[in-house]
């Protein structure tokens, strides 16, 4: 057998993936209550979903780490979730979390040997995920600095940022949308924004040219040693 297919058993899972960002995304709407901050079960689902990537994609040992790192935030989120410092730590487990599994995906993603269908589905999961890395940056980049991020002052009021504008905020940008209210205003905002325009339009221009450059069903015979 192939030995990356020997590390990695559950490669054939490349659905399960895809269905945990989408049910991740759905979940979005469903737990907004209109508060400030992300709620906790936002936080739950996310490192969840990042967590049941790493598994599906044979990783075990990180894949608990992270459960230990994703329970100690909530543990924390649930007793002081109303400091700034609390916040902050849950944001970054969570930008750690998702760079992880991410980048875990889009290896499975350009990996010449995991099958085409494989291929494309964690390729499709990887898009997503980039969405919510992105929707994470913009958040502890908002919590660093309130003033990085605006709102229309006649909508609502000219209430402030909350947490849901900046997850639609990095999917309108990655999809060069362009379908929100909330736009950056600081030098770092705007490069992060930049970046994440680019990664919209290049991940999935490269994806697409590294699966059509890869045969539909990778080869796992051995080559004969005997000359024809």
């Amino acid at each position: 057998m192939n030995p990356f297919l020997a590390r990695h058993p559950l490669i054939q899972h490349g659905g399960l993936i895809f269905l945990a960002q989408i049910l991740l995304v759905l979940l979005v709407p469903l737990v907004d209550d209109g508060a400030l901050h992300t709620p906790v079960v936002m936080y739950v689902g996310a490192i969840a979903a990042s967590t049941l990537t790493v598994l599906l994609l044979g990783y075990r040992k990180p894949a608990l780490i992270l459960v230990a790192l994703g329970g100690l935030a909530v543990v924390a989120l649930l007793g002081r979730g109303d400091m700034l410092a609390i916040r902050l730590l849950g944001t970054i487990v969570l930008v750690i979390a998702y760079l992880w599994s991410s980048s875990l995906c889009i290896q499975h993603a350009f990996a010449g040997v995991i099958p085409a269908s494989q291929r494309i589905l964690c390729g499709a999961a990887s898009f997503i995920m980039l969405g919510f890395v992105f929707a994470v940056l913009h958040t502890l980049l908002g919590l660093a600095s309130p003033s990085a991020y605006v709102l229309p002052a006649d909508l609502e009021g000219g209430r402030p940022a909350r947490w849901i504008d900046f997850v639609w905020l990095s999917f309108s940008t990655l999809t060069t949308a362009g379908y929100v209210d909330l736009a950056p205003v600081g030098s770092w905002a705007s490069a992060l924004c930049t970046l994440e325009a680019l990664c919209g339009i290049l991940f999935p221009a490269t994806l697409i040219a590294r699966i059509a450059s890869l045969p539909a069903t990778p080869s796992t015979s051995q080559p004969s040693s005997t000359p024809p």
